[in-house]
């Protein structure tokens, strides 16, 4: 009885396998070190949770069909769709996007609404996310995926591509990262606003998601979510 209560195996949380992408400013590596606003927010779930699960840095469309198919898995951050929202159990938001479309600065090109953006030649996206499955489902025909939003927008800046979907926040930390000047590009398009979320496997345990939210309604309430958005030039 007694070895039962004290052994490892009734003692431990469930390991979990941690996903997110590169995805400025939000998580990302700069220097060889993953930073950003969600994974300091994540961190610090696992620091008041006692988990010490190592953060893995994936290409979107592998994590998130890991986070899909494999238990006690995490991933962030995740765009909260109605297609999405039975495919997982979820700790919302972290932040709220905007979904936009962006040309270079000096761009002659006239967008004013949806068909505009449909009449051009090229548009650079991320494989398999949100905002690539936005575009598809409103018809477009004229995306060019890559798996990183530095390579968009040095295709932007090479004109390999006439637009480029990305959100705010996170537009500038991606210039930055890609050592490209903010002003060279401009918004010509607002999309849609949604939340990004932290997204666990559906054979993730309700005791850890429970742990997870109440680590992150504390943090809410004491003013750490505040601080750290502060940090992030995200308030």
């Amino acid at each position: 009885f007694w070895f039962v209560l004290i052994s490892p195996a009734a003692s431990t949380a469930a390991e979990l396998t941690v996903l997110t992408e590169n995805l400025p400013n939000l998580n990302y590596i700069d220097n060889g070190k993953l930073v950003g606003y969600s994974v300091d927010v994540v961190k610090e779930i696992q620091r008041r949770t006692d988990s010490s699960d190592e953060i893995k840095v994936l290409p979107w469309a592998r994590a998130y069909n890991m986070a899909l198919k494999d238990e006690n898995t995490v991933l962030f951050s995740v765009t909260l769709t109605d297609e999405r929202k039975d495919l997982f159990k979820w700790i919302c938001p972290l932040i709220t996007k905007r979904d936009i479309l962006i040309a270079l600065k000096d761009s002659d090109l006239s967008i004013n609404n949806i068909e505009d953006a449909k009449r051009v030649d090229r548009i650079g996206t991320i494989r398999g996310n949100s905002k690539e499955r936005l575009l598809l489902d409103l018809g477009f025909r004229n995306l060019e995926p890559v798996s990183s939003e530095p390579q968009n927008l040095n295709k932007l800046m090479l004109g390999r591509i006439d637009l480029w979907v990305n959100k705010q926040p996170g537009l500038k930390a991606t210039c930055e990262q890609a050592g490209i000047a903010y002003g060279l590009i401009k918004e010509v398009l607002h999309l849609r606003e949604r939340d990004l979320c932290i997204a666990f496997s559906k054979g993730t345990p309700d005791s850890v998601v429970a742990a997870w939210q109440t680590a992150f309604d504390e943090m809410n309430q004491d003013g750490t979510i505040e601080r750290m958005q502060s940090k992030w030039n995200l308030d």
